[in-house]
């Protein structure tokens, strides 16, 4: 049994330890409440048994990936799907590569297709997210560990590159911010402007399990301390500058520009989705 002094002693040695190696402990810093504003979804429960979206509209298909014998599959945890510019799918695989679906098949199941996937690109070692095509036809896309970048795909693909754009954003102050999460993205049809978000000032690491890039701890670190680290960024592909559209974004999440670039809707997804007008031709 421990005596009541030695108990005392201990409990001063954790005292200090922690106070001095909490930020080691907790790099972002503690948890806080959550005001009323910012508290949990009251919306109804989730159904995973309601299918009425698919039986309604008779007109949602899934489609998996038909993987010959003796492969390995290449849709591998897509965030987005991709249309170019003449509706032809990409998707972003985990594992970095970019996607093509081909020969969609329907089976003799209700609402259920096939497709064979074809590889067409691999966009380096990060992790992409979400792109977009421009009218020439090349894929911006935003990369959780790059940034920003971009590939041009021609008719021999193996001569197709990924260039990246944007891993830093200057400010006012003339100093640089890194992009620490790139997250989702919009092209502006009247100014080919590229919009996208920076969901955060966590950087993600690899599963020391799997090797794969965790992209939910940023998530998960902004869920508990609720710091509005988020962004809105601009790139120009005219002078090669991106410029800051909004701060303080609670995890900055999905773009979306109207036809006319007059607004951006951006997702906060620990707030609201918020508009961001007069950022256009108009």
């Amino acid at each position: 049994m421990l005596s009541l002094t030695t108990l005392a002693v201990l409990t001063v040695v954790i005292a200090v330890s922690l106070q001095r190696f909490s930020p080691s402990f907790l790099p972002y810093g503690p948890a806080v409440p959550l005001d009323d504003k910012r508290g949990p979804h009251r919306g109804p429960r989730a159904d995973p048994a309601n299918i009425s979206l698919r039986l309604s509209s008779k007109k949602l298909t899934k489609i998996y990936e038909r993987v010959e014998e003796g492969k390995d599959p290449l849709v591998i945890k897509p965030e987005t799907v991709i249309l170019n510019n003449d509706g032809q799918i990409f998707l972003l695989s985990e594992n970095g590569s970019l996607v093509t679906l081909v020969d969609i098949r329907e089976t003799d199941e209700p609402f259920i297709s096939t497709a064979r996937a074809l590889e067409v690109a691999h966009l380096g070692v990060g992790r992409p997210l979400s792109g977009k095509f421009d009218e020439a036809g090349c894929l911006y896309f935003v990369d959780v560990i790059m940034g920003l970048a971009r590939i041009c795909l021609n008719d021999n693909t193996h001569h197709s590159h990924v260039e990246l754009l944007a891993s830093r954003v200057k400010l006012e102050d003339g100093s640089h911010s890194p992009i620490n999460y790139a997250d989702d993205i919009d092209v502006g049809q009247e100014t080919g402007h590229i919009y996208f978000s920076d969901a955060t000032d966590v950087r993600s690491d690899r599963d020391v399990m799997t090797g794969r890039w965790d992209i939910m701890y940023g998530s998960k670190v902004d869920g508990i301390r609720m710091n509005l680290s988020g962004r809105l960024l601009r790139y120009k592909p005219e002078t090669g500058e991106v410029d800051v559209l909004a701060t303080g974004v609670a995890f900055a999440n999905g773009v979306a520009l109207d036809k006319d670039e007059t607004f951006v809707l951006f997702a906060s997804t620990y707030d609201r989705g918020k508009p961001y007008p007069g950022i256009g031709t108009r």
